[in-house]
């Protein structure tokens, strides 16, 4: 369904520039705070137009579909075009409201070229979910590939596209008045959404800047994540009730949250249990939610716009916490690794005068990176020395002490993010009696 392409697209953005943020941040010389509204941004536009979005799709879906196609493709070729990291934080915000349009819309248009509210509100749904779950592979293979402007800019003729299924839809009579949302099920997909969005954001930034992988690499590791979410999906009709399931799967996801807290140390590899349980409560969790705020229900694309609006404001408030909490603790292991990384320098084997130099050139690339709003990366400064054993031992052991500073920080957000997670079951016990 070319609809469903158009909606998986659209929300991939939620999260596609993930893998990119790093390139980004060293571009234009920004913060890991600042840097994080290249994606608050788009999903501040998105929750905020959402539900307006959503009763302009009800009475002209072909009209809002096809006008929110322009508008997000004009807006991600500015954004692959930006000159400056204001111009991109803008275009941004408007492609969130390109996005509302196309992705509201195209519910309508799935009823109508289905036949059934029903089978549309399930393609609408995984097209979504796998949308946001596979963006940050996409954009990760993308950046190292072509840089972090392609990502804008194949987005661009991809979402015309669906345009040309525009012609075979029958247009309907509006049906009976939406009624009030549910909002049980949409405050626990804001809660949801909120803790989700450490494993988007914080896991990739870890991998990347923390651990210095290559954004394809990383865009390899977390395809982890939608992998497991697919799998949980189609097993889910066989977990019990629809309560059971967004229950389970709550609690798998803030599980996951939990255990990227608690990495014993860094390495790719430790991060795959955690994103298999991350990606086994998105797959229950977070498609039984949405299914049960939009299907069956009188005026379906409205209340589709009301989840959107639920689940976008979550990753909103998400970043805006989760963010500056990251930075606080990024300074102060730095500087903790700093210490350590000096006591390692004088006990290392390396000639006695040369310790002095090296610790100097190590204190350099400190205060460069805390200047450019970076990571440092200690091997610039081994570049001009000997390539011995002693000089290699210590670089090595200077790149742990920081892995290890690194790992640590990301920790207490992530706590965070799993207490956030864990929250949606105080929504989802309250809306206990309204048939979840």
């Amino acid at each position: 369904m070319l609809f469903g392409l158009a909606v998986g697209l659209a929300l991939a953005d939620s999260s596609v520039v993930t893998l990119a943020l790093p390139e980004i941040l060293g571009q234009f010389g920004v913060s890991v705070t600042t840097v994080s509204w290249v994606l608050t941004s788009f999903n501040l536009a998105l929750a905020l137009f959402a539900v307006p979005a959503a009763y302009v799709a009800r009475r002209r879906p072909r009209v809002a579909f096809t006008s929110g196609a322009i508008v997000f493709a004009v807006s991600s070729l500015a954004c692959g075009l930006a000159p400056s990291f204001e111009v991109l934080v803008a275009a941004r915000s408007v492609q969130g409201v390109g996005a509302a349009l196309v992705v509201t819309a195209a519910l309508d248009l799935l009823s109508a070229t289905t036949g059934s509210d029903a089978r549309a509100a399930r393609i609408w749904v995984a097209a979504g979910v796998l949308g946001a779950s596979l963006g940050p592979a996409f954009g990760g293979i993308l950046t190292q590939a072509l840089g972090w402007e392609s990502i804008f800019l194949v987005q661009v003729p991809l979402v015309l596209v669906p345009l040309v299924a525009l012609r075979d839809v029958v247009s309907r009579p509006l049906p009976a008045p939406a009624g009030r949302p549910h909002l049980t099920a949409n405050l626990a997909l804001l809660l949801l959404s909120g803790g989700l969005v450490a494993a988007l954001f914080l896991l990739v930034l870890l991998l990347v800047s923390g651990w210095g992988m290559r954004p394809a690499a990383a865009g390899v590791v977390v395809t982890v994540m939608p992998l497991a979410a697919l799998g949980a999906g189609r097993l889910a009709p066989r977990v019990g009730s629809r309560a059971m399931r967004i229950a389970a799967g709550v609690v798998l996801l803030a599980g996951g949250l939990v255990g990227f807290a608690l990495l014993p140390r860094a390495g790719w590899a430790w991060t795959i249990l955690p994103q298999l349980l991350v990606g086994a409560g998105i797959g229950l969790a977070l498609v039984a939610l949405t299914e049960r705020a939009v299907a069956g229900r009188a005026q379906q694309v409205v209340h589709g716009g009301w989840t959107l609006a639920a689940r976008h404001a979550g990753v909103v408030v998400g970043l805006l916490l989760l963010a500056p909490v990251l930075t606080t603790a990024l300074d102060r292991n730095v500087d903790v690794a700093v210490r350590a990384g000096a006591a390692v320098v004088l006990d290392s084997g390396i000639p006695p005068l040369d310790k002095l130099r090296v610790a100097q050139d190590v204190l350099d690339e400190v205060d460069r990176a805390e200047d450019a709003g970076e990571l440092p990366d200690v091997a610039a400064a081994f570049e001009q020395r000997p390539s011995s054993d002693e000089y290699g031992a210590l670089l090595s052991a200077l790149q742990d002490q920081l892995h290890r500073a690194v790992t640590d920080a990301f920790s207490g957000p992530f706590l965070l993010a799993a207490v956030i997670a864990l929250a949606a079951l105080v929504p989802v016990s309250l809306g206990r009696g309204e048939q979840l």
